[in-house]
């Protein structure tokens, strides 16, 4: 019988702000730090992006080190635009010696993901150097329909192309497969699709369908749990400054769910000028066109095995 560690398929929100970290009054619920989403699949932790929230992330990760085992983490960037790496340097796991971490990214810029991030890390910029740090850290330059694997009582992972044949993740195999969409302006990101124990995430942020979702997407996302996606903007909003920013309104974000057939939609990568009482006016519509939509808040918990 699987003990807790290996059966777990729990997401938790860290930053669910797009642009810039916005704390105040106004953004008490929902949070005002940029993006950082945590999944725990099995024995693995899974980061993706590195906005101001993976800072309280760091800090709980270190609570729960014991003794001088190693810990595996894995982070995985979208793209490489401030609110989604300004948490890095602040990242306390770079610290310790006991920490394995994999990082990976898109090449943009013709920069591999390695170059993207170290820049963050290092002088001038910063008065530490990622380079000297007592952390062990692997960079892995990923590629559109790469998979990354992990397969039961495993620690390192494995990379390979993605095939049509592949099914879904069973057992105790966990995968994150990589889509690349270039509906992010200048250089694109990547999206992301989770899969463990039978069940699947999908972290789709900064991305804008303004003439639809590419099918080729939406048969990534097809028959997804949770789909985690931008819904920055409000329909008026858009259409009357926002258009070619690279960011979707709620209504795309419906779009695709009920094109991709998804299970739960969560609204992520709120507009920094939108208060509690905004995007609480925002989900209680999505939810009247889809009943399963929730606005992503900081410390918000999805179980997927519970």
């Amino acid at each position: 019988m699987a003990n807790v560690e290996e059966s777990r398929f729990l997401i938790r929100f860290w930053g669910v702000r797009g642009s810039y970290p916005t704390p105040g009054p106004g953004t008490l619920r929902h949070g005002g730090n940029t993006a950082c989403v945590e999944i725990q699949a099995g024995e693995h932790t899974l980061i993706f992006d590195a906005g101001s929230g993976i800072i309280g992330l760091g800090a709980s990760l270190m609570q729960q080190l014991q003794g001088s085992a190693t810990r595996y983490l894995s982070l995985f960037i979208t793209h490489g635009h401030g609110d989604h790496l300004q948490g890095f340097p602040f990242f306390s796991p770079l610290f310790d010696p006991r920490i394995n971490l994999h990082l990976f990214g898109p090449q943009l810029a013709d920069q591999n993901i390695e170059e993207l991030l170290v820049p963050l890390m290092s002088p001038p910029y910063f008065p530490v150097d990622v380079r000297h740090l007592p952390s062990q850290r692997a960079f892995h330059t990923i590629e559109d329909t790469q998979c990354i694997r992990w397969l039961h009582g495993e620690s390192e992972p494995t990379l390979f192309p993605r095939t049509p044949s592949l099914s879904v993740a069973q057992g105790g195999e966990t995968r994150v497969i990589a889509c690349f969409t270039h509906s992010h302006p200048l250089n694109g990101a990547i999206i992301y699709r989770i899969e463990h124990a039978g069940h699947s995430v999908v972290y789709a942020t900064d991305v804008e369908w303004s003439d639809g979702c590419d099918p080729v997407i939406l048969d990534f996302i097809a028959g997804a749990d949770v789909l985690i996606h931008d819904a920055q903007y409000t329909t008026a909003d858009y259409q009357q400054m926002k258009h070619g920013f690279g960011h979707s309104t709620v209504t795309m974000a419906l779009d695709v769910a009920r094109s991709a057939r998804v299970k739960q939609l969560i609204l992520f990568h709120h507009e920094p000028t939108y208060n509690d009482d905004q995007l609480d006016t925002m989900e209680a519509e999505a939810c009247a066109s889809f009943a399963r939509t929730r606005s992503a808040y900081e410390g918000m918990e999805i179980d997927l095995l519970a």
